[in-house]
């Protein structure tokens, strides 16, 4: 995750798309206090908090069904949400968010199984790296046994040895002395992307408009490791080498670039439908332009480091409103386009 630290524009007005509003004025509730804004042109009022009607901080929410979903029971979640946020939450109001949110929180579906692996403490394994800046490498230990145990998704067993290697033994001088970042790779690929409706948009739609770049990263990974039943870890070190390199050219790949060593963190990984999912969430994602690149690395350099075939990967990148995914095979193979599509058809 590269992010930069950005004061926040105020928000647009919501009558007549005016840019130039001001903030005037606040508002508060039992709990909280709301900037409100004001617009120069038709002197509409109004809050860009999407948490605006609720009475707790939509952060608190979000907290409270993370820690139940960690394994925890209603009652310990109520313990430790007083411990650490400071507020009591009727057991009533923490069964609503539960039922309110269960269509995201897809992981109410695995959460008995994988509360029988691992206890409350133990599910989520944290490692922080130091990558020239803190990265959290966060895996969710019982979600990636109960996904590598479907028959389906077998075959993916050896990430559990790669993701065993980043705490153990793992290169990890080289994402402080390489040049090459995968962020601001220069390199030119053409994969075919298609914009798709996805479970993703919906879950970063959640994380408030008022966090920080940093912030809001940071928000919707921890809760999509948590509470989605797919996303296994998140902010995953990886290296892309020379060697690897003319290990792909010996197979045919088309890569016209070259770099000792490119590295970059993975802001997710999911196990889903057969494939191995790299997602990247990106501020403002339809004016990306350099993601199908980074992610293209991303995939690449997985690939090699677990041994697993490219056209068992896909990518995209997303934000609260689009979501855009591609084959990383379609934008580095050297076949032609219809044996590319022969070979994606038979893998699913």
């Amino acid at each position: 995750m590269s992010t930069t630290l950005q004061p926040q524009p105020n928000p647009p007005c919501p009558k007549c798309q005016c840019k130039n509003t001001r903030k005037r004025g606040k508002r508060r509730n039992r709990l909280r206090t709301f900037q409100l804004f004001e617009c120069p042109e038709c002197l509409h009022r109004f809050t860009n908090r999407p948490d605006k009607h609720l009475t707790y901080p939509l952060r608190t929410v979000l907290n409270a069904i993370s820690t139940f979903n960690l394994g925890n029971s209603l009652t310990d979640t109520q313990r430790i949400m007083r411990r650490n946020a400071h507020v009591e939450i009727p057991a009533r109001t923490l069964q609503d968010w539960l039922q309110t949110y269960r269509p995201l929180c897809t992981y109410h579906r695995l959460r008995i199984a994988a509360s029988r692996l691992y206890t409350p403490e133990g599910i989520v394994r944290t490692l922080e790296l130091e990558h020239r800046q803190v990265y959290r490498f966060q895996l969710h230990r019982a979600k990636l046994d109960l996904l590598l145990n479907n028959p389906e998704h077998s075959v993916f067993a050896p990430l559990r040895d790669y993701f065993h290697q980043i705490e153990t033994n793992f290169p990890h001088n080289l994402f402080t002395e390489a040049e090459h970042r995968s962020s601001n790779f220069p390199a030119e690929l053409a994969p075919r992307v298609e914009r798709k409706e996805n479970h993703a948009t919906r879950m970063a739609a959640l994380v408030p408009t008022s966090f920080n770049n940093r912030q809001r990263h940071e928000t919707l990974q921890r809760f999509m490791l948590i509470n989605d039943s797919v996303t296994v870890a998140v902010e995953i070190p990886i290296y892309l080498t020379t060697t690897d390199l003319a290990y792909y050219r010996h197979h045919k790949f088309a890569l016209d670039f070259e770099a000792e060593v490119v590295t970059g963190h993975i802001d997710f990984l999911q196990i889903r439908n057969g494939h191995l999912h790299i997602l990247d969430y990106k501020p403002d994602a339809r004016k990306e332009t350099h993601a199908h690149v980074q992610l293209t690395i991303y995939a690449l350099a997985l690939a090699r480091r677990t041994g697993l075939p490219l056209k068992l990967f896909k990518c995209a990148w997303f934000d609260e409103k689009d979501y855009f995914e591609f084959y990383p095979l379609t934008g580095v193979s050297g076949l032609r386009r219809r044996e590319v599509r022969q070979i994606l058809r038979q893998t699913g």
